[in-house]
């Protein structure tokens, strides 16, 4: 027995021996058929083997074949899939040709996946090279002007900020606005779940390394299936993942400066706010002698917005490998992004990993898991509406206080100044310090199994969303907001836990080779918890002691406990005949926690059509146009984005009655809530030009109805709103995208454009009542946002007193005569984007433009600023120098009268109402793939080294500091966006 095993060895190592030196070396590259540039990432595996390797930054490639009839496998996303026979050749060139039918291969849809050729939904989709390396932490800001219909703007440049996102116009006016996001199918919770912090989104526990791709559902037949909650668009963002081949790894490395971007905005100096303040007081009345000893001349001039600004830093360093088997594949990152503000006290930190591990162990089973564990950490600059913040301070402060004694060089606390904040922020801000801290886990497992080979399959997911948030906010004893209670301490924690439990039945069958059938079935369960405590303590001693058990009292405590359930059952059918016709059919019944016991349940579904006119015989030989495609879709989804408790009778619980507990109603019990319903219908054309321009027009109108609204009712009820199922909200628009390569071959140019334009109104309203806004106003026939506001003219030339609009074609001196009226509304006309690449010999050059037209913007922050004097005690904006000095001048500011302004000349009116519109270089980049012989040498496989810049040039008539800050029409005192220039170098090895 010995002797034979000892054989089997003996010929086992010969048959190895000789499988070995069978084995022979090839060297190729894969380029673009029409263009022959170099195709980077393409999958080459030798056909029958795990044996696979991705090419360079250049396309080549270096792989180990069988000396006896060896094949190759070449695939890459959006080209035509090609075995190539090796032969004898040591070298070989493949040429992929571009298969227009499979541009952008498989669009993830969610439940399922879809080819772009079967596509009848409305998805824009952006891939990982527009997202990786971007230097920004939040990925709404990175996807801002890639996809049409997609509004995404900034309102803060606090690093780490959260991005609003309007898909499609504004389709509710008190429950949520912005999309529903899943992360590689589970559904997943975002927004700002912070109770301290100014500005904090929990997408940006998410690296944008990571991202394999984004896909936006707009239309009802793309949004149907998450029925309760697709009302604003779905974002669905698929991760990285393994490919069958050698293990490739990929290192990342960028660092770079912020530099504060003012706009054209300024202040006064000592010199200019002392002639300036005593103009005011001189026109108040006052004799010569009191106005020079209010005002005397001053020998010190601080630059406060030099003090509170400065130059911030940006780096992030990602790792990642990547590879298997046709069995086994696996993904795994970590990674690490700093960006210190531009503000003094704000900065951001993520330590993020991810792991994702696909498996077939056999022909019927399959299985895979992903996970993501982020750490963030957030130091907060106070918002501009806090007299300790530097944003605010910046631009109100005196120039003539000083920021340090000139003698001793110490600090000065502040309440020794002149400036109406008695707040020196360049001390405050490092001992008052908001940190919120964030640990975050998204994670799933999934198990696929083949029922029926190739027809009919069963899959299970399970997925979690953890989020664990520390919000720590001190305020020091010997600064002036801590002053009153020696110090104060609040410590904040939440915990917040989504469970997701998906059950999935896929059918495919095919019939007669020209009827294609597809069905899915499912059932989903989804639960949400959050509870967290909050801890106060005053009185503390000067120093570094700020642990709440050094507190010599204790303030405050309390506690939060919520939660929501959702049960879905879902369904979809595809069908296609001849690669022609297509149909879907969706439906989904979602029962909700958040409604009514009456209306605990609803039916969501839609339907959609496509004809591909380009497979059609008649279209044979029409050479210009290479694909032409027409889409219909209608549907129905809902909106649940409310309170928790909404619907229910609800008590509040206070201390009363000698310290004893008690109860109190709070909230009115409406049984028949239910969802708000969003109607959508989207027309769809699709078509190719020449090889060369690949085009999409969308037209669609949707509606919003049975609105979630709180409505006014009489004050003897105990109550002053009740809310209730009532209004309506529709938005049109048109949407237009053009992909064109412009140049081919040596020098390569392609051009991505995107246009969208949106038309909102407010249909109805609870009996046809105006909903009072602030500076707006909610009315049937207008847009959401509407501005209300008196009608300013500007200043009479002869008394240098303030005019307004009478309503009546002629004008007033009055403000309170003087009526509101609609003059504007902050929803943009059109906006968009505007994408250049260039390519030549690994030298690569792109220039991404970001533009916004037709939107207004309600400076507020200018109300303070240039306040005619009112605002005594306060810097100016340098544009007050230009106002009303004699009879005769012309100028829309009148003269300034200190301490109380001119006859309501900065009240609220459109003095202050100004065009939004920009154009802004939002994004360019240079890079430069260095040669393959350069570096193999050093047993690398890529090297790209690139300058980047953000937000470089800006085109704008806003006065303000930034016209993309303005939060739902309006701008005061925001955290400006800087400039970002940064250098970065990726390693392939």
């Amino acid at each position: 027995m010995k002797k034979i095993l000892l054989l089997c060895f003996v010929l086992m190592l010969a048959l190895l021996h000789q499988s070995i030196a069978q084995d022979r070396p090839v060297t190729g590259k894969v380029v673009d058929a029409q263009s022959d540039q170099g195709l980077p990432g393409v999958t080459v595996v030798v056909k029958g083997t795990s044996t696979g390797i991705t090419t360079d930054a250049f396309g080549n490639f270096s792989i180990t074949v069988p000396e006896t009839n060896p094949v190759l496998v070449v695939s890459y996303i959006g080209y035509t899939r090609q075995e190539v026979p090796v032969g004898a050749q040591s070298n070989i060139t493949v040429r992929l040709q571009q298969d227009n039918q499979q541009l952008s291969e498989v669009v993830v849809l969610g439940y399922s996946e879809q080819t772009k050729q079967k596509l009848i939904s409305s998805v824009s989709v952006v891939e990982s090279q527009q997202l990786e390396t971007v230097p920004l932490a939040d990925v709404n800001q990175i996807i801002q002007g890639r996809a049409p219909g997609v509004l995404s703007t900034v309102g803060s440049g606090q690093p780490g900020a959260a991005a609003n996102i309007r898909i499609r116009g504004t389709g509710s006016i008190d429950a949520g606005r912005g999309p529903l996001y899943v992360i590689d199918g589970v559904i997943i919770e975002s927004g700002d779940f912070t109770r301290n912090t100014p500005t904090a989104d929990l997408l940006s526990t998410i690296s944008p390394s990571d991202i394999e791709s984004i896909s936006i559902l707009k239309d009802a037949a793309a949004t149907a299936l998450y029925g309760s909650r697709a009302a604003n668009g779905v974002v669905l963002i698929s991760t990285k993942r393994g490919k069958a081949g050698k293990t490739q790894f990929t290192l990342r490395t960028q660092y770079g400066q912020t530099i504060p971007n003012h706009g054209d905005f300024d202040v006064l100096n000592s010199q200019q706010l002392t002639e300036y303040d005593r103009e005011g007081l001189r026109n108040l009345g006052l004799s010569e002698a009191t106005v020079l000893r209010l005002r005397p001349d001053r020998d010190v001039d601080t630059d406060w917005i030099d003090a509170a600004f400065r130059n911030g830093t940006t780096q992030s360093y990602d790792l990642s490998a990547a590879g298997g088997n046709e069995n086994l594949r696996f993904f795994f990152s970590g990674g690490y992004f700093n960006q210190e503000g531009i503000l003094i006290g704000s900065e951001f930190s993520r330590y993020s990993t991810r792991f994702n591990l696909d498996n077939n162990p056999s022909s019927r089973f399959s299985w895979g898991a992903n996970l993501n564990i982020s750490y963030t950490d957030q130091l907060s600059a106070s918002p501009g509406n806090q007299f300790n913040s530097p944003l605010l301070g910046s631009y109100t402060m005196l120039p003539w206080d000083r920021i340090s004694d000139p003698v001793t060089g110490e600090l000065l606390v502040g309440r020794e100044f002149e400036s109406f904040t008695q707040d020196n922020f360049v001390r405050s801000t490092g001992l008052n310090p908001t940190v919120t801290n964030t640990l975050r886990g998204i994670g799933n497992a999934r198990g696929r199994f083949e029922i029926i080979p190739n027809q009919l399959s069963y899959k299970l997911v399970l997925g979690v969303d953890y989020t664990g948030i520390d919000e720590d906010d001190f305020t020091d004893p010997t600064t002036p907001d801590g002053f009153d209670s020696q110090g104060r301490k609040t410590n904040i924690f939440s915990r917040n836990i989504t469970l997701t439990a998906q059950n999935l039945l896929n059918y495919a069958k095919t019939f007669g080779e020209a009827h294609n059938f597809t069905a899915l079935v499912g059932y989903e369960a989804q639960r949400f918890e959050r509870d967290g405590f909050d801890v106060s303590g005053t009185g503390f001693a000067s120093g570094r002691l700020t642990n709440l058990g050094t507190a010599a009292t204790a303030e405050s405590i309390g506690g939060t406990a919520t939660d929501y359930y959702f049960l879905s059952y879902l369904s979809q059918i595809n069908y296609d005949y001849q690669n022609k016709y297509f149909f879907t059919g969706s439906f989904r019944r979602d029962g909700s926690s958040r409604f009514g016991a009456n209306n605990r349940w609803a039916n969501f579904g839609a339907v959609g059509l496509s004809w591909i006119v380009t497979n059609e015989s008649f279209l044979s030989g029409t050479d210009f146009l290479s694909n032409l495609k027409l889409r219909l879709s209608y549907g129905i989804t809902g909106n649940a984005d409310i309170g928790n408790f909404a619907s229910r009778g609800l008590y509040s619980f206070t201390a009363a009655y000698n310290g004893l507990p008690a109860s109190l109603p709070s909230q009115l019990e409406n049984a028949d809530l239910t969802w708000e319903k969003n109607r959508t219908f989207n027309a769809g054309l699709d078509f190719g030009l020449f090889e060369r321009v690949n085009a999409s027009v969308d037209y669609y109108i949707r509606s919003s109805d049975d609105l979630l609204l709180q409505v006014p009712i009489s004050s003897t009820s105990g109550f002053t709103t009740f809310i209730q199922n009532v209004g309506e909200v529709e938005n049109k628009g048109l949407e237009i995208v053009i992909s064109s390569q412009n140049l081919t071959g040596g020098f390569a140019w392609t051009t991505d454009f995107n246009i969208a334009g949106n038309r909102n109104k407010v249909k109805k309203l609870t009996g046809g009542q105006d909903i009072p806004n602030g500076t707006q106003v909610i009315r049937e026939g207008e847009p959401i946002r509407s501005f209300y506001l008196r009608d300013y003219e500007g200043v009479d030339p002869q008394t240098g007193r303030p005019l307004w609009k009478d309503g009546e074609g002629g004008v007033t001196g009055s403000y309170n005569a003087a009526p509101r009226m609609i003059v504007g509304n902050a929803e943009p006309d059109f906006y968009g984007g505007l994408n250049n690449t260039f390519k030549w010999k690994g030298i690569e050059l792109s220039a991404f433009i970001y533009f916004i037209e037709g939107n207004d913007i309600y400076n507020q922050t200018s109300q303070i600023l240039d306040s005619d004097g009112l605002r005594y005690g306060f810097n100016q904006s340098d544009v007050v120098l230009d106002h009303w000095r004699q009879p005769g001048d012309i100028s829309m500011r009148p003269f300034p009268i200190a301490g109380s302004g001119n006859n309501n000349a900065h009240g609220t009116s459109t003095r202050y109402l100004e065009d939004g519109s920009y154009i802004r270089l939002r994004n360019v980049v240079l890079s430069y793939n260095l040669p393959k012989p350069f570096i193999s040498k050093a047993g690398l496989s890529s090297v790209r080294v690139y300058l980047q810049g953000q937000n470089l040039v800006t085109i704008t008539d806003y006065t303000g500091f930034d016209p993309e800050l303005a939060e739902n029409g309006t701008e005061f005192f925001r955290y400006p966006n800087g400039r970002i220039a940064t250098f970065g170098v990726d390693f392939g090895f």
